[in-house]
């Protein structure tokens, strides 16, 4: 990495699982800030073909003008890596940003697993729910405290 991108560079770790529209999206952002992104997805090469589609996007935002960010394209794109189990995704982050369908019981079962990981009492852990409240995935977790709603287009949960 050259200097000048190291200095664009983020030292904190951003955790995504999901690689569907939405986590791919969350990746780009955070690498576009010039956080490092570990991206995982349950399914077997799920994120090799989402990193060829982030590649894909990420160039035509270049092209089109609206790259976010000051890094390259190539500088983003080197960013967003694979995560090959949860563990490895979730191990020292800072963020991690939940990307998986909307089910209860799926939300429920990956955040019991992901409070299993948490390494910092800082680390926010977040959840893309369009309509699940996180009290309803959240009731028995440790690191209960440090689950909240990102979502792209979230609303207020009362």
């Amino acid at each position: 990495m050259s200097d000048s991108l190291s200095s664009a560079v983020m030292s904190e770790k951003v955790g995504i699982i999901g690689s569907g529209l939405i986590g791919r999206s969350w990746a780009m952002l955070f690498a576009a800030g010039g956080f490092r992104v570990s991206l995982y997805d349950s399914q077997e090469n799920a994120v090799a073909e989402a990193r060829k589609l982030i590649l894909q996007q990420l160039t035509t935002l270049q092209q089109q003008g609206l790259l976010r960010g000051t890094l390259s394209v190539e500088a983003q794109f080197e960013l967003i890596t694979e995560a090959h189990s949860l563990e490895d995704c979730v191990t020292n982050a800072s963020y991690i940003q939940e990307c998986v369908p909307e089910n209860l019981e799926l939300k429920i079962k990956l955040f019991t697993l992901i409070d299993q990981f948490v390494d910092d009492p800082d680390m926010v852990l977040a959840s893309s729910s369009s309509c699940i409240p996180p009290s309803q995935f959240s009731e028995n977790l440790t690191h209960r405290a440090q689950v909240l709603v990102a979502h792209p287009v979230s609303f207020a949960l009362f």
